[in-house]
């Protein structure tokens, strides 16, 4: 059995035919160049069923949950700051109450042991170094600075300085 277009393929397979084949080869290579640049000219698309690597697309559910998000996460941030501020004035007001009441504390016990020398008799012999300079060294270890010890005890700060020399100067020879 013969085939229907095997005559037509023989004559164009022919010596005679090949030239207009290689013609219409070429035009059709030219057609092919032409449509693929006007195709890239106007952003062609390929079908959906291509494989492209794109973004993934995200609907419009997800960007303004995405959205919320980051408007919850920035309103935190604030939050978390102002918190955080708030926690940092009332340890320092807490520090300095402390403080203070560590200085009325010293006071109180300088003044308990004046009142307790005076009420104990008459003072036959001065007060030695150690005992004068207590109050001083009371206030230092509680951690107040020469220039505050100087103002609670109507001393001047040069003064306090050197008592607090002094007893380093002491427990360094000992």
């Amino acid at each position: 059995m013969r085939w229907p277009l095997e005559p037509l393929l023989t004559s164009f397979l022919s010596n005679e035919s090949l030239v207009p084949l290689a013609v219409l080869a070429v035009a059709a290579f030219l057609l092919m160049l032409s449509l693929r640049r006007r195709l890239g000219r106007r952003g062609w698309e390929p079908p959906e069923d291509t494989p492209v690597r794109r973004a993934p697309s995200v609907p419009q559910g997800e960007a303004r949950i995405r959205r919320d998000m980051e408007e919850l996460l920035v309103e935190l941030q604030d939050l978390s700051r102002k918190i955080s501020a708030e926690i940092d004035t009332r340890f320092a007001k807490l520090e300095a109450v402390l403080r203070d009441a560590d200085r009325r504390i010293a006071v109180l016990n300088r003044l308990s042991r004046e009142t307790s020398a005076k009420a104990g008799g008459p003072v036959a012999e001065p007060e030695s170094h150690e005992a004068r300079h207590a109050v001083v060294y009371e206030l230092a270890d509680a951690g107040f600075s020469p220039v505050e010890i100087a103002r609670d005890l109507g001393r001047t700060p040069g003064e306090v300085e050197l008592i607090l020399n002094l007893r380093k100067n002491a427990a360094r020879r000992e």
